[in-house]
């Protein structure tokens, strides 16, 4: 008996030998929008008509909504680079897209004009039953395409960077000689309808698709395929020479690794990812080796649970570099069995005790804060005036930690501080609120920090006479890129109450007086214009960790560079074999700047 999946095939390729007249699709669209009949022939239908089940009645052409553009043959044919010129004058002044579905079929055309792949915008593309011989890798480019059918043609392989096609659904490659699917198809996360018959393809791929359908042959390639090359080490750039000369100029020098580790619980939606890599110990086993060789003298990390935590402090490795530190999870761990807060994440500070003796650690939870400082209101009785507090900040569990430290060797002190805030773009006042009740709680905590007292033999002494002279550093995940007022505020010093990311919710004195702070921050990577990306999937690709340090306290001495370039380019995004979370880490060498004793 032929299976569900295979009857798909079937119907699939049916359809498609029916549709080999020039320009089918196009012309089914434009008789349908007009209330016409179908030319002969069906049009293939929709990827979701298709899962429905829905193969007998009248189909769907995969146009869509979208509107047709038409071709001529010339137009695409030639040598590599004509017609770019067409290509560029076509597009709108105004931006304006009038159409999306670019339908080159029955046209018997043998080579693609590069030029084609300018048409970034287009989400369909049909060019079925013509006589090409290959299909250019740079078919990528056109990242928005959700259906591309390549039916009817001569192939005999496909390129490996059709996998970078991160939004395809429907792949049609019927009636073609091709004998292999590239592995690189194993990131089709998307991918719900793949046409194969018609191709000398293994039994293996055919009896798959038959069993499990499109998905399980995305998964048999992603999961079994070979594991690519790994990515050539992230450079260290040295910024400048160190301040102080002879002996003494690497004792104000330390290093600070900051790391969203993603969290186990978060990785269930990658499904471009191997399954053996998002394994725990998989994963587990790459975080550890990437930070112990870094040999960080203060390493942050985020999204790490209590028993990761004191996992990785029971290690051997972490022993031999004497490495003590400071756990905290998120707020809803409260209301959990014990058992069960040992499986929410958190944030993390990793110290040397012998580079740092601890003076003080504490929590920062943002619910509490909100809900108990006088950052928002003046007093617990005014809270009931502004809902949007109770609504959207304290319905948010995001917290902070923060270590206050002594350099063994210097006596200077500092803050380390070490945040994780909310994700969703579409609170990005909350965002904002956050990022200012940390600003404030750590204004409070380094008022309290600044009077106590030191030893009278510390070259410290009459060093930390006000807030603003501790020395501070912030490592985080803020959800918030280089551009976003998050960045402004720790950058600036200010934002204005009015400000539109508040979108006009009610936040006390932070809509009335505005936010500010009086601290001289910088991001450790603003010095090279920050890194590419610090998170990579294939919604999101954009820096939102940072290493913020006073710039009245250190210099940054080095950096830990961006990943391979070339690495990156062949990936739709992290996690990955090499990647074991959807962010990378940040490396940031500091030394302390030189005061004058007291």
């Amino acid at each position: 008996m032929v299976s569900t999946h295979w009857q798909q095939q079937i119907h699939l390729a049916q359809l498609s030998r029916q549709s080999s007249s020039p320009h089918h699709h196009a012309r089914a669209a434009a008789s349908l929008s007009r209330g016409g009949s179908q030319p002969s022939g069906q049009t293939l239908q929709t990827p979701g008509s298709l899962l429905n089940g829905n193969q007998n009645g009248q189909s769907t052409p995969l146009s869509g909504p979208s509107s047709f553009k038409v071709l001529g043959v010339r137009r695409l044919e030639g040598a590599e680079g004509e017609g770019l010129e067409r290509v560029q004058s076509e597009k709108p002044k105004d931006k304006r897209q009038d159409w999306a579905a670019l339908d080159l079929g029955g046209q018997g055309i043998r080579n693609l004009n590069l030029a084609l792949f300018n048409y970034q915008f287009l989400d369909k593309l049909y060019i079925n039953h013509n006589r090409l011989t290959s299909l250019p890798g740079a078919v990528c480019k056109l990242g928005q395409l959700t259906i591309l059918d390549v039916s009817g043609n001569l192939l005999m392989a496909l390129p490996p960077e059709i996998g970078l096609m991160k939004n395809l659904r429907m792949f049609l490659i019927i009636d073609n000689n091709i004998q292999s699917l590239p592995s690189e198809m194993g990131m089709l996360y998307r991918l719900e309808v793949l046409g194969i018959d018609g191709n000398p393809l293994p039994d293996s791929i055919k009896n798959l698709m038959a069993k499990d359908g499109t998905r399980g042959v995305v998964a048999e390639l992603r999961d079994n395929g070979p594991v690519p090359a790994p990515p050539t080490p992230r450079d260290w750039i040295v910024l400048e020479d160190k301040e102080s000369e002879g002996d003494s100029a690497e004792e104000g020098i330390f290093s600070v690794a900051s790391y969203n580790i993603l969290h186990d619980r978060y990785t269930r939606v990658y499904g471009y990812t191997p399954a053996w890599a998002l394994q725990w110990d998989y994963r587990r086993e790459s975080i550890k080796q990437e930070i112990i060789s870094y040999d960080a003298d203060i390493m942050c990390l985020q999204e790490i649970d209590l028993a990761t935590y004191e996992d990785f402090l029971s290690l051997p490795e972490f022993s031999e570099k004497e490495y003590t530190g400071f756990h905290w999870p998120k707020s809803r761990a409260k209301t959990m069995s014990e058992a069960e807060r040992k499986k929410v994440d958190g944030c993390a500070i990793f110290y040397k005790e012998s580079v740092f003796k601890l003076i003080d650690q504490q929590p920062i939870e943002f619910q509490h804060v909100a809900m108990n400082s006088a950052l928002l209101v003046s007093d617990k009785d005014s809270l009931k005036n502004y809902p949007d507090i109770f609504n959207r900040v304290a319905t948010k569990d995001h917290i902070a930690i923060v270590c206050f430290l002594e350099h063994q060797k210097t006596g200077n002190r500092l803050m380390v501080v070490n945040a994780h805030i909310e994700w969703d773009p579409i609170h990005k006042d909350v965002k904002l609120v956050q990022a200012g009740l940390l600003l404030g709680e750590l204004q409070v905590m380094a008022e309290k920090f600044a009077k106590l007292p030191l030893p009278d033999e510390s070259p410290m002494k009459g060093q930390y006479t006000s807030a603003k002279k501790i020395p501070m550093l912030i490592c985080c995940d803020f959800n918030s890129t280089p551009d976003s007022v998050v960045y402004q505020l720790l950058s600036k010093g200010f934002v204005a109450g009015e400000h539109s990311d508040f979108q006009g919710y009610k936040y006390g004195k932070f809509t009335e007086n505005g936010i500010s702070h009086p601290f001289g921050f910088k991001s450790s990577y603003a010095n090279i214009g920050e890194l590419p990306f610090t998170n990579c999937t294939p919604t999101f690709t954009d820096v939102v960790d940072y290493i913020w340090y006073t710039t009245n306290s250190f210099t940054v001495t080095g950096l830990l560079g961006e990943p391979d370039k070339e690495y990156v380019s062949k990936v739709i995004g992290f996690p990955n074999a090499h990647f074991p979370s959807d962010h990378i880490s940040l490396l940031s060498q500091f030394q302390f700047k030189k005061v004058n004793a007291g």
